[in-house]
């Protein structure tokens, strides 16, 4: 018996051998050729070309402008008493200061403790400049932060909002200013700190404020289902951006012609989507999406597709790949198949475009080669911020140039997301296998059990998670082709499982808003059963801590209950 995330759709090896090198790396070129901040007239460049390719093609395209919170940055630097200036990067939301002076305090790695020191000071933070560290400073009372990079500096967004700011979330917009300067820069700082008090002056200059940017999507349409899978990538870039994002996007346009060839032949449809906005809006082009597309997603995406920072020299890595627990076995099987790599799924981190989890659409994939294993700055704080160490030094800076491209690497990368998107578009049986969400659910809340302790009591939604595992193990037992008839309902059943467990996963609650742009923990909302056992249980604080868990657990345990419905809703229409 054949399980649905071992389909092999006939097409694969005739259209693999079909991918051109050549014609991928003149996409990368031309895309490339251009500078593409987000809403450039050099972003509308490529945006043409991608329309005008897609309609050679015979792909179906919708182009629009939409109006999205963007901020680019322009100039940064230090001065000191002695009139020596270092040069250094500002970042994305940054607000501008013309000389803001304050003393330097180095607070290190900038942990709270640190950063506490540094209140109504300048923070010399060692590192990338993230937006969890960004907020963390300012919340500690700083006046601005100057992050000290090592060999090179990277543009980043150090916002927490995900997409454009609402009431509810624009009191986050960053009201201190930061930039980076180089190690050596870093170290001239702390010798001065050594020696005593440093006073310095920063001057931060970055563009904020609502502007239109480009958004795009090209259709094909299924023949026998009216699903389809949402193939995404950023088109906005940081300078030429070859690898981030020239090369995916020559991925997705070389599919797109694949596929459009062999349109007849295709069960669901694809959406070819190219946002802008990643790189300098927070998302904000997906996000915009999300929003304006939320009920046709909910109702008929079976999956989204990303692509990011394709084809880069020595990204021959395959060994560690990012999924939604339910798209994690086709994940791993298609990058085991097309590659001979064994790929291990991983969750998702708060990052990539995945504006789409409260939909419950599920997700594979973000970046996907990497350089093989390596320890450095960059490395460790990739890492820790996405989940993926295989980032080459040149990401974010102005050296991201073709040259950076193995043409080789972006075909093979390419032809890992043309067999994913075509067993996700032709398989009879969709490849959803939700065991290793429910096991993923179950194994959360035992651990919360486990630190409430006799605090807090999560019997309920253990027992509901370990009755929903048994079922869907028996699902499982069952998934094999079946008759179109069958395969209809079966796949409308695997559908709602998502719909149910993706946004209880991967969402604090609210299905129709957008979490903050950092880490989020499984059952959000059920972790502050870690501090139960810190706190007076006499106090407020842990009343009212019950008092949001009983409401959390009623949440969890309904969804559960739903899922448990849906598995034996599809365990009964095989009898």
């Amino acid at each position: 018996m054949t399980a649905p995330w071992e389909y092999r759709d006939p097409l694969e090896a005739k259209l693999a051998g079909e991918v051109s090198a050549s014609t991928l790396m003149e996409h990368v070129r031309t895309i490339g050729g251009w500078e593409r901040e987000s809403g450039s007239p050099g972003e509308a460049q490529a945006f043409d070309y991608i329309e005008r390719t897609l309609e050679s093609y015979g792909v179906e395209v919708e182009r629009r402008e939409i109006e999205a919170y963007i901020s680019l940055p322009l100039d940064g630097r230090v001065r000191l008493d002695d009139g020596t200036v270092i040069e250094g990067l500002t970042h994305s939301f940054s607000p501008s200061v013309d000389a803001l002076e304050a003393e330097v305090v180095d607070v290190g790695d900038g942990t709270p403790a640190e950063l506490a020191r540094a209140a109504g000071k300048i923070a010399l933070v060692r590192g990338l400049a993230t937006p969890g560290k960004a907020w963390a400073a300012q919340q500690a009372g700083t006046r601005a932060q100057i992050f000290v990079a090592m060999d090179h500096l990277h543009n980043m967004i150090v916002t927490t909002i995900w997409g454009a700011p609402t009431p509810e979330t624009a009191w986050r917009i960053p009201a201190t200013p930061c930039l980076s300067i180089l190690g050596a820069d870093g170290e001239k700082l702390r010798a001065l700190l050594a020696r005593g008090p440093l006073r310095v002056r920063l001057t931060t200059r970055v563009s904020t404020g609502w502007r239109p940017i480009p958004h795009l999507v090209g259709s094909l349409p299924g023949r026998v289902e009216d699903r389809f899978v949402l193939f995404s990538g950023h088109v906005d870039s940081w300078h030429h951006g070859a690898m981030d994002n020239g090369t995916a996007n020559a991925t997705m346009l070389e599919i797109a012609r694949l596929l459009s060839a062999r349109r007849d032949g295709l069960r669901r449809g694809i959406r070819f989507a190219f946002w802008s906005g990643h790189s300098h809006g927070r998302y904000a082009g997906s996000a915009w999406y999300a929003d304006h597309a939320w009920r046709e997603l909910h109702a008929r995406c079976v999956l989204h597709l990303n692509v990011d920072s394709t084809g880069a020299r020595g990204a021959t890595d395959y060994s560690v790949l990012h999924a939604t627990e339910d798209a994690q076995s086709l994940a791993e099987t298609v990058v085991a198949d097309v590659t001979g790599q064994r790929g291990r799924a991983r969750r998702f981190s708060r990052a990539g475009d995945q504006s789409f989890w409260g939909a419950g659409v599920p997700s594979a994939f973000m970046s996907l080669s990497g350089l093989p294993k390596q320890d450095t700055e960059l490395s460790r704080a990739m890492e820790r911020l996405v989940g993926s160490a295989g980032f080459p030094w040149w990401w974010h800076t102005r050296d991201d140039t073709v040259d950076k491209i193995d043409a080789e690497v972006l075909a093979l990368d390419t032809k890992v997301y043309l067999a994913t998107a075509l067993r996700w578009l032709n398989a009879p049986v969709l490849p959803l296998d939700h065991r290793r969400a429910a096991r993923s659910l179950l194994a959360e809340l035992e651990a919360l059990q486990a630190a409430a302790g006799a605090r807090f009591d999560l019997g309920p939604a253990l027992e509901a998670a370990r009755t929903l595992a048994e079922r869907l193990e028996r699902v499982a037992e069952r998934l094999e082709p079946v008759e179109p008839a069958r395969a209809k309902a079966v796949n409308a059943g695997l559908v709602r499982l998502s719909r149910i467990l993706v946004p209880l996963a991967y969402t604090s609650g609210d299905r129709f808003a957008h979490d903050l742009a950092l880490p989020i923990a499984p059952l959000a909302g059920a972790q502050r059963a870690r501090d139960l056992a810190a706190l007076d249980p006499d106090g407020d604080a842990f009343k009212f801590a019950r008092v949001a868990l009983v409401r959390e657990l009623n949440r969890i345990v309904h969804a559960l209950d739903s899922a448990i419905t849906v598995a034996g809703d599809l365990l009964e229409d095989w009898r």
